[in-house]
């Protein structure tokens, strides 16, 4: 590279380290603020996320719940069916095992 422009002491070299520590602070706050706003948005981002996915499973639950309902119903509907049907049967043979007996 070349020779420095100006060769600094120790003297110096302190003197600009307090200079930076006592203005540190002040020059990091933008910063700082920025990186607190990114932080608030991801959090807003994150809550929304979290009520769309809530929802959805609230959705998906009920469509759950209709489902079983409606098998429900249908398997009322088959049981009557079979108690019907068995009731039938039951008394055609009782009414066949009647008319066998009389011839």
């Amino acid at each position: 590279m070349g020779e420095p422009a100006m060769e600094l002491g120790n003297r110096e070299l302190e003197k600009i380290g307090e200079y930076v520590k006592s203005h540190l602070e002040e020059w990091m706050q933008p910063i700082r603020a920025q990186h607190e706003l990114n932080l608030i948005e991801r959090a807003i981002r994150v809550e929304e996320e979290l009520k769309n996915l809530r929802e959805q499973g609230n959705l998906q639950f009920k469509a759950i719940e209709k489902r079983f309902e409606a098998q429900q119903q249908y398997m009322d509907k088959r049981f009557k069916n079979l108690q019907w049907f068995m009731g039938i049967g039951f008394t055609l043979l009782a009414v066949l095992m009647g008319l066998l007996d009389i011839f």
